[in-house]
């Protein structure tokens, strides 16, 4: 998809379960960060998330991410957008027509999870996004050893990984290896 802020024309009944989706992630990540730092404490598991049917593929856990991926920059953006989504969530209110501020928010919103998170969100009808699942980026400058984007033993048939693997040079002796899987389920 050329616009990455792009956010698909969902149906009726499909925009409140993406928009509960999207709002429930940055709620769980700013709750979280907000917990960390006012104690030091381990913090309790979170239930269990159901993910709602326009969400494509697998979305992960809604308490995997990165806390370092968690900047101050990236937590006031989640706030601003929060506050402004929260307003169609708590009116119960969507739109009759098409409401291109709303899709372009959502853009916004999904855009900094899945930075937040490392992996797409991806909503029914979006043919032209890689499935909802994990995203690895592994760029070097220099390999002289083996760099290796995804090693693992076992993979379930089903999972879906968009993986970047770039380096500058390759030195000869070098090797670069984007998946290796010891065997697949």
């Amino acid at each position: 998809m050329s616009d990455a802020l792009a956010f698909p024309a969902l149906a009726a009944s499909a925009l409140p379960q993406a928009i509960g989706f999207l709002l429930h992630r940055a709620e769980v990540v700013l709750d979280r960060r907000a917990q960390r730092r006012d104690t030091g404490a381990p913090l309790p598991p979170e239930e269990v998330e159901e993910v709602p049917d326009v969400v494509v593929g697998d979305p992960g856990n809604a308490l995997d991410f990165d806390p370092a991926e968690v900047t101050d920059e990236r937590t006031e953006r989640l706030e601003t957008l929060v506050e402004a989504l929260g307003l169609y969530a708590e009116n119960g209110h969507l739109p009759e027509g098409p409401d291109e501020r709303l899709r372009r928010t959502l853009g916004r919103l999904r855009a900094l999870l899945e930075d937040v998170y490392g992996r797409h969100i991806t909503f029914a009808g979006e043919a032209q996004r890689p499935a909802s699942g994990m995203r690895i980026v592994n760029r070097a400058r220099d390999v002289r050893g083996v760099s290796r984007a995804l090693k693992a033993r076992r993979v379930s048939s089903s999972a879906n990984a968009d993986i970047v693997h770039t380096a500058e040079v390759v030195h000869p002796g070098g090797e670069m290896i984007s998946v290796e899987i010891d065997e697949l389920m």
